[in-house]
């Protein structure tokens, strides 16, 4: 079996590298460019969520009933926001009439994985929501987000988070396979010098040339190694996509913090404090009135 697995990496091994840089930068250009969206879409979320929080703010507008007054406000934030099905029923369902789409409804696979299915998922956490009690706004997010299959799976079927452990693993993965092919080109060629009559280097010119080709596939290994190593690790830098997931996920934490203050806040007690602060400001307008009259009559 070993004998087996030398040999073929023995004849295969660049190859075999080659295949996985191809695979992996393909991979790699698919979960950057969902994770994107991801990003352009969730912060569409996040903006039209602090938006409408601060319409309520202004307007005063408050519910004392918790759960009434989440599912309006998630019901306006759904409406701006931009349809979201299932990336492989997307062009498809463009090309329909309206009538079509109708007749044809949603699966329960695309609502889940629609923005309905996000809105949804925060509504299920009405108890939350309405605690007194802070909650642990990491895992609330983190249980938020996970439910849509878009965030979590690429095509709703290859899990992202695998995706780019595996391409954080792979540029150490190349330099072992690099060195592991020179291994094997060194312990392919050793065995020719043994057959090398150094007395007559004229009859030995077959193994002389097996054994420098051996040696030569020894280098070859190490050096595409290195350098499909070099290519990941510069993409893994100026690309991130553990970065830019992470950037993604702190935006929904700190929008659903918002959400929770906003609904454990009392609005009577926000408008007493601009009531005093107006207060404030008319008494001290007074006061300044009434210094500048005196100083007026001293000057006079």
């Amino acid at each position: 079996m070993i004998e087996l697995i030398l040999s073929f990496f023995g004849n295969y091994l660049i190859e075999f590298m080659t295949t996985i840089i191809i695979l992996a930068l393909a991979l790699r250009w698919i979960s950057f460019t969902h994770s994107k969206r991801d990003e352009a879409y969730f912060s569409h979320f996040t903006r039209e969520l602090s938006s409408t929080l601060d319409e309520d703010k202004t307007k005063g507008i408050k519910s004392d009933n918790v759960e009434d007054y989440l599912n309006n406000i998630l019901g306006r934030v759904n409406k701006k926001l931009p349809d979201r099905n299932l990336r492989k029923d997307l062009k498809e369902r463009k090309t329909k009439s309206a009538a079509e789409k109708k007749e044809e409804g949603i699966s329960l696979k695309e609502y889940v994985g629609s923005k309905h299915g996000m809105i949804a998922s925060i509504q299920n956490e009405t108890s939350v929501f309405s605690s007194k009690t802070a909650p642990d706004f990491g895992q609330l997010t983190e249980r938020v987000m996970n439910d849509d299959e878009n965030w979590s799976k690429i095509f709703g079927i290859i899990p992202i988070n695998g995706i780019t452990r595996i391409l954080d693993v792979l540029p150490t993965m190349f330099i072992v396979l690099g060195v592991f092919g020179t291994f094997i080109g060194i312990s392919m060629a050793l065995p020719e010098i043994a057959r090398i009559d150094f007395n007559n280097l004229e009859a030995s010119g077959e193994t002389l040339t097996q054994f420098v080709i051996n040696v030569t596939f020894a280098m070859k290994t190490s050096i595409a190694g290195i350098f499909f190593s070099i290519i990941l690790t510069l993409l893994n830098t100026l690309f991130p996509i553990e970065g830019t997931r992470e950037g993604t996920f702190e935006k929904v934490e700190n929008g659903l913090q918002v959400l929770w203050y906003h609904l454990q806040t009392d609005p009577k007690k926000i408008n007493m404090d601009k009531e005093i602060q107006a207060m404030r400001e008319s008494i001290d307008a007074i006061l300044e009135e009434i210094r500048h009259s005196k100083d007026v009559k001293k000057a006079g």
